[in-house]
């Protein structure tokens, strides 16, 4: 048989098997010739987006309650102007609530609450209106107090940090705060604390198990000695408050957590405490060279060898 037989012979097709490889052709030159129109079509597809900026116009002065009463930084930010002072929100005018940040959409969702004979009880009511943001009653909840609260707690007014753009009506006076017990809005009440800061405060509280004493704020994110120097005269610790490590019954977990302790000194408390059955004092620690002296004294009122 020639090549020529063998040739013909090779590319003999069927009528189904030539059906078949015509097919699959057009659906080759299909695929190509969506893969050089379809892009092109996109890029001239223009999007009607009047309609968003319309309806973002109309949901920026719902959702930020100052948008309209702000100004506007060479960077082109908003900058919002509060005037902060004690206030109880069962008798409050509009005009002094439009000086806290309202506005009037918000004033008057709360007159509305109050004419069905809604009351505010406490500060956290305020939050329940889904008319205030969160940002806005974390700013103003320090301020609120009601008419039933003692005298000399409203002669108080408390403080926040400082920021160019709000405007406050009074001067703080002086009070003092143990650490170990004072909630997030005590702190405030100190002259640079404000609600974030008052929240790293009680966080590191709740990690070292107390403060042994006031130079130890210096180690809370963003407070400086500075800070520190102008809080100390209305500062005090109570070390029966300080929450102790049990060194001959707690777990690596509870003591890898203490920011005094790093893990190659918990595990040397832990096996030194397990190949000599307990440990009595803090001097068996330094002299095994687990911790250095001054290691030693920082971490120690906050270990117990009971």
């Amino acid at each position: 048989m020639s090549w020529k037989n063998n040739l013909k012979q090779y590319f003999n097709f069927s009528h189904s098997e030539r059906y078949g490889i015509m097919v699959l052709c057009g659906f080759i030159m299909l695929a190509f010739a969506v893969k050089l129109i379809l892009p092109e079509w996109l890029a001239q597809q223009k999007v009607d987006d009047t309609g968003y900026h319309e309806a973002l116009t109309l949901f920026r002065p719902a959702g930020e309650p100052d948008w309209n009463n702000t100004e506007i930084t060479p960077a082109g930010e908003p900058v919002n102007k509060r005037t902060y002072f004690y206030f109880d929100p069962n008798h409050i005018g509009n005009q002094e609530w439009q000086k806290l940040g309202l506005n009037e959409r918000q004033i008057r969702n709360i007159r509305n609450y109050q004419a069905k004979g809604g009351t505010f009880r406490k500060k956290e009511d305020l939050k329940k209106l889904y008319t205030i943001p969160f940002s806005l009653y974390e700013s103003v909840a320090p301020y609120i107090r009601f008419a039933t609260e003692s005298a000399h707690t409203t002669a108080v007014k408390p403080a926040v940090e400082p920021r160019p753009d709000v405007e406050h009506s009074e001067t703080a006076a002086p009070i003092i705060v143990e650490l170990n017990s004072a909630d997030s809005a005590l702190l405030t009440q100190l002259r640079g604390i404000g609600p974030v800061f008052a929240s790293r405060i009680i966080k590191y509280r709740n990690r070292a198990g107390g403060f042994a004493n006031v130079e130890q704020l210096n180690e809370v994110y963003g407070i400086d000695s500075a800070l520190v120097a102008q809080l100390k005269p209305q500062l005090t610790t109570d070390s029966g408050l300080i929450r102790k490590i049990p060194v001959n019954k707690a777990i690596f977990k509870e003591m890898i957590n203490h920011p005094y302790l790093n893990e190659q000194q918990t595990r040397g408390i832990l096996y030194y405490r397990k190949i000599q059955t307990g440990i009595k004092t803090m001097d068996e620690l330094v002299k095994n060279n687990i911790l250095t002296q001054e290691e030693a004294q920082k971490i120690a009122p906050y270990l117990s060898f009971e």
